[in-house]
């Protein structure tokens, strides 16, 4: 409570203080202090498609998309920039860039309100035009092989030595059974593929013939040592030239089936074609009665031709198998895209690469 004595100077205090923040508040020191209806606040603009995520290839068209809101008014139209070299406002919602040119871009949009505030912080789309870069290339070797065949041991020999020189996230191996003559291993499906490389390669049945990336074909196998050095090599030559592809594979093959699924990404532009992605079961360490036979195609699985070409595109194909009496310890996949008109391979990849 106060005292009498006390009142008039109080009165007189607080009249000071209400004047001088009303000054104050006046003179713009205090929003709070005005109608908050008067107060303008700043619109927001969101991009909502950009390919940032993948390459574009030179000279495609590009579309940009974006969306500006204001919370106490409404966007009227956006200021845009592409390279810090053209720019201007439009009242649409999207842009096509036409024919982008090689190299890095940026393009910035700001939303700009009914009073005339523009977004402070344009949203910014940066993407990339290229044909993209090679990645590490893993080698596939097939083996045409078959039992009858007194020195097919030595090629499938010299394969197992180059798989632990050059190790499996390097190399890709699968052999081939071929019948007649008589192998227990051979399949309908595996003949017509040997049938097909025998054909392209306009060379007599002979065996063993070690096909390499689809593009040479080495057959014979005199002796270990001098086949080894001839493998080495061709998986050599070709580890050198980078793929435009890559394969990832992921699954599993557990209680009696198998399922497998490929990931094919394209990094440099693709040319020739049709291109087709081949999957391939197969089994190591199976005794035929004669010789410990390896990489053995089990199983070809249903083929998947690849629609995809420009760089940044990608495919996920999944195939299941059923393990028909093979032993699951030994058991692998190889996928691998081939190019169907030159036959070359152009990437290869296994699934359990642990092994």
């Amino acid at each position: 409570m106060l005292r009498p004595e006390h009142t008039t100077v109080s009165r007189v205090w607080c009249e000071v203080a209400i004047v001088a923040l009303a000054a104050f508040a006046i003179a713009g020191g205090c929003d709070w202090f005005n109608d908050p209806s008067q107060v303008n606040l700043p619109p927001d603009t969101t991009i909502t498609a950009c390919p940032s995520s993948w390459l574009v290839p030179p000279g495609d068209d590009v579309t940009v998309e974006w969306e500006g809101s204001d919370p106490d008014g409404q966007v009227v139209e956006y200021e845009w920039t592409f390279d810090d070299t053209l720019g201007g406002t439009t009242t649409e919602t999207s842009m096509l860039i036409e024919a982008v040119e090689e190299g890095t871009h940026t393009f910035t949009v700001a939303s700009v309100d009914n009073d005339g505030e523009v977004d402070a912080s344009p949203a910014e789309c940066t993407f990339t035009a290229s044909l993209g870069d090679y990645v590490e290339r893993v080698v596939l070797c097939e083996l045409l092989t078959t039992k009858i065949c007194p020195n097919c041991w030595v090629a499938d020999y010299a394969l197992v030595r180059s798989l632990h020189e050059f190790g499996r996230e390097n190399l890709s191996v699968v052999s081939y059974h071929y019948s007649p003559p008589p192998d227990p291993l051979n399949t309908e499906e595996v003949s017509d593929r040997c049938d097909w490389y025998y054909t392209f390669f306009d060379i007599a049945t002979v065996f063993p013939v070690t096909i390499f990336e689809g593009l040479t074909a080495d057959d014979g196998a005199a002796d270990t040592t001098s086949t080894i050095v001839a493998y080495r090599m061709q998986i050599e030559a070709r580890q050198a030239i980078g793929s435009p592809v890559s394969i990832e594979l992921d699954g599993e093959i557990d209680g009696g089936r198998g399922s497998v699924t490929a990931t094919v990404r394209v990094h440099h532009q693709l040319t020739g074609g049709p291109h087709t992605l081949r999957m391939m079961v197969v089994e190591d360490g199976i005794d035929d009665g004669t010789h410990i036979v390896n990489f053995v195609v089990r199983d070809i699985l249903e083929e998947e031709p690849l629609a995809v070409g420009a760089p940044g595109d990608f495919i996920s194909v999944t195939r299941d198998f059923v393990i028909d009496g093979w032993n699951p310890q030994n058991l692998d996949v190889v996928a691998f895209v081939q190019d169907d008109t030159s036959a070359e391979i152009l990437q290869s990849g296994r699934l359990l690469t642990e092994q």
